[in-house]
């Protein structure tokens, strides 16, 4: 299996506070992996080390074999997209403005949008279900809204490479089921690598080929869902009594429902 991103002996941080130490990981290609893990596990500050948004201390960290902070921020943009946990846009911008910002790694400077580019905006716009708020402020849309149109923009960008922090976040049962749908939808027809930075881990099992559970900065497990989603990982990694069962659509491994331990 190729792996189209690995991780080799970083450690990152904030200051002298490392959040990753001496840090390994393998990504495999055209596959979609989620990172599950308590709050403060250091699940954001990775998505971050291989977005290229933070730059280890030690380490590596490489894309298609290559160091990625030796590659030029354009060249790391047309391989790589990041839809971050919470994102700020300039004051008054409109949605269609806003998605097609995804468009830019593919500019050179001074050169504006052709019809490739309206292409891929469009279609963006049509699988996040955000077609008819294209001239909508920002402003003037809800959290769920608001998360759609910031997953257009990483998808008109187009890259073999998505990373996601919570996309589901703000949305409802719904809409949750749709973008991962979309997601799934986009790994199987395109051969997109989807990385995924998810809160409700039964979705990671449902969702995923590979997750990797984190606690305190390091990996606990990882593998398939069947591998990682047992009865002693998710106690060890969440520090709870699961009860576990089988999801009825996909058979793969659930929390049916747990309680603290003690």
């Amino acid at each position: 299996m190729t792996n189209v991103l690995e991780v080799e002996d970083v450690t990152v941080g904030y200051g002298k506070k490392a959040i990753l130490k001496d840090f390994k990981m393998r990504i495999p290609k055209g596959r979609i992996t989620s990172i599950v893990g308590p709050n403060g596990c250091g699940k954001t500050t990775l998505l971050h080390t291989l977005a290229r948004a933070m730059k280890p201390k030690y380490g590596a960290v490489l894309i298609d074999g290559r160091d990625i902070f030796s590659l030029h921020t354009k060249d790391v943009a047309k391989r790589l997209s990041l839809l971050p946990q919470s994102s700020t846009a300039p004051a008054g911008l409109d949605v269609y403005d806003l998605v097609s910002y995804g468009r830019y790694p593919h500019k050179g400077a001074f050169e504006g949008l052709n019809q490739k580019d309206a292409e891929n905006i469009e279609w963006a716009m049509e699988v996040t279900g955000i077609r008819s708020l294209g001239t909508r402020r920002l402003s003037e849309l809800s959290g769920g809204q608001g998360q759609r149109v910031w997953l257009a923009m990483a998808l008109a960008q187009n890259t073999d490479v998505i990373l996601l922090d919570e996309p589901t976040t703000y949305l409802d049962m719904k809409f949750q089921m749709e973008i991962l749908q979309l997601l799934k939808d986009l790994n199987t027809s395109a051969g997109k690598t989807i990385v995924m930075v998810l809160h409700d881990i039964n979705h990671a099992s449902r969702f995923s080929d590979c997750m990797i559970a984190m606690q305190s900065g390091g990996i606990i497990s990882s593998g398939s869902p069947e591998a990682v989603m047992t009865e002693n990982t998710v106690r060890e990694v969440f520090d709870v009594t699961p009860v576990m069962g089988r999801c009825p659509f996909t058979q793969r491994p659930i929390i049916a429902s747990y309680r603290l331990k003690g």
